[in-house]
């Protein structure tokens, strides 16, 4: 037997229930600035991660009769890792230059073993 239009007209689904919200999310007006998370990360510190092999990413390189030295792998503030590196070993602040955007310095001559030695005493 089919059902007839006016049977189906009698017969009412239920509709769901709709659960109140357990969470109400805030308007972007009620929420400041001091309510955000903020680790200050990147302002006036920085981290240098070692390679996967427990090295410092410090490296020699040679470009024709230029030699410099390289450092990677820094996150956070380039600008107060380089006053720090200046002050640490003393180097003419003329001869170290910074990359922020790819978070590396580079020291002009070959001052790697120096370096790993800083790093090694006063970093780790």
């Amino acid at each position: 037997m089919k059902p007839s239009p006016t049977v189906l007209r009698t017969i009412k689904p239920r509709s769901p229930s709709v659960p109140e919200p357990v969470f109400q999310i805030p308007s972007l007006s009620l929420i400041s600035f001091a309510d955000l998370p903020n680790n200050g990360f990147g302002n006036g510190n920085y981290f240098i991660s070692k390679t996967k092999f427990g090295h410092w990413p410090i490296y020699k390189k040679v470009q024709n009769t230029k030699i410099t030295t390289e450092i990677k792998r820094i996150q956070g503030d380039v600008l107060q890792f380089k006053k720090d590196l200046v002050s640490l070993t003393r180097l003419n602040p003329k001869f170290v230059t910074v990359n922020q955007t790819a978070g590396y310095v580079n020291v002009k001559g070959d001052e790697v073993e120096r370096l790993r030695s800083v790093f090694d005493k006063h970093i780790n």
